[in-house]
């Protein structure tokens, strides 16, 4: 049964259905609406927005309906002018309670109608139900306030032009990170306007975010998209550094580690490199297997269009990325009864906000998190009281 939630607040459980209100619960019988709410969790529901790759209502209207939804749209757009001018904060109060039923009744039934075209018209892309347990792990995740220590950041203002704009967007307030899941051709996660921008942070600024319980434990993939490789030409995986074990077994040359990875990329995103020369790193037969001429298809699902100089590139880091995405759903989920709870996923990393009564769980977690669908990856382990100052461990 198609519906729609008519606001997202924790207080307000309005639903609209059948061109029908039902108040103050989430009535039983719903099957498809739009996008998610913490509201549905743990609902069996379909999204009509993972059908489209997350472009919007108005990107997707269908011809017929684009008319009736630019009316309905205009109408709350002049309440919402309204609230502003009597200065009705709708943090406060359930956004139905103060707009006419009508109104409301036109507005989610054009809603309605265009999900109702989207289920009907469009294909259920193959990665649908990843997708959906990536959307619902990104919004429980959004849920956690950062911990920022406003005043260290406000110190570090007089002299750091990042620092200065980190402090005057979220000084004053308790922000979140809130991700999207469609922000990227690959899949690899962007933050969305106003989110804590906790992907490109400065590492000066990260020793101010502090943990919510007693200290981050960071979950790190070792060479993430070197070993996705591996996995997909069915290689078993090194035990130990995959840079060191290039130098032994690929280089076979005195390199430090960090010239041993410079030269592996160079190489690997290069098509036109020939730097090196082994059966264990084979682009071409990864290409004939993954890339038809025109798109790549990954092992999560995902169809990429690029062109053949790219591919490489969008295979390994499209795999990579759901792989940590896969991971990242798996330790939300483990640790819903517990104290704990995953705060940011950085690239191929899950941090976690560990609660001292959960230590003994960092095994676990640890095997949980390496036992990946590509195989088993070592994991590299970094514990500290702030996100700048993390020590890595072996566990």
């Amino acid at each position: 049964m198609l519906f729609q939630l008519m606001d997202n607040k924790v207080d307000c459980a309005g639903t609209y259905l059948s061109g029908q209100f039902v108040w103050d619960k989430i009535p039983e019988g719903i099957s498809q609406t739009w996008s998610y709410s913490d509201h549905l969790f743990g609902r069996q529901i379909e999204y009509a927005n993972l059908m489209v790759s997350g472009r919007s209502i108005d990107d997707v209207c269908p011809e017929h309906l684009v008319e009736r939804w630019q009316s309905v749209k205009g109408l709350l757009k002049a309440h919402f002018k309204a609230f502003s001018t009597s200065k009705i904060d709708l943090d406060d109060v359930c956004f139905y309670d103060v707009v006419p039923q009508k109104h409301l009744r036109h507005y989610f039934e054009a809603k309605n109608q265009i999900t109702k075209w989207v289920f009907d018209n469009i294909e259920q892309p193959a990665n649908y139900n990843f997708l959906k347990r990536v959307q619902a792990s990104v919004k429980e995740l959004s849920k956690y306030p950062v911990n920022l220590n406003s005043f260290a950041v406000y110190i570090s203002a007089a002299d750091d032009l990042k620092a200065k704009h980190l402090y005057d967007q979220f000084g004053d307030t308790k922000p979140n990170v809130d991700f999207n899941i469609f922000g990227t051709i690959t899949g690899r996660l962007t933050t969305k306007k106003n989110s804590f921008p906790i992907l490109n942070l400065k590492k000066e600024l990260k020793k101010h975010v502090r943990p919510n319980n007693d200290a981050f434990l960071e979950l790190d993939f070792n060479a993430a998209e070197v070993r996705t490789m591996l996995a997909l030409q069915n290689h078993i995986q090194p035990e130990g550094d995959i840079h060191e074990w290039n130098i032994e077994n690929v280089f076979e040359q005195e390199l430090s580690r960090e010239e041993a990875k410079t030269k592996l990329f160079a190489w690997l995103y290069n098509p036109d490199s020939k730097t090196i020369q082994s059966d264990f790193y084979d682009r071409e037969s990864l290409l004939e297997e993954y890339y038809d001429g025109e798109q790549i298809k990954t092992p999560f699902g995902r169809t990429i269009a690029c062109p053949v100089r790219k591919a490489l590139n969008y295979l390994l880091q499209s795999s990579s990325s759901d792989n940590t995405l896969d991971r990242f759903c798996k330790i939300s989920s483990l640790l819903r009864a517990t104290r704990s709870h995953v705060a940011f996923v950085v690239h191929d990393s899950v941090v976690i906000d560990l609660h001292k009564d959960d230590r003994k769980m960092i095994p676990h977690l640890v095997k949980v998190f390496g036992n990946t669908r590509l195989g088993e990856f070592k994991v590299n382990c970094s514990l500290g009281k702030n996100l700048g100052n993390m020590s890595e461990f072996s566990w």
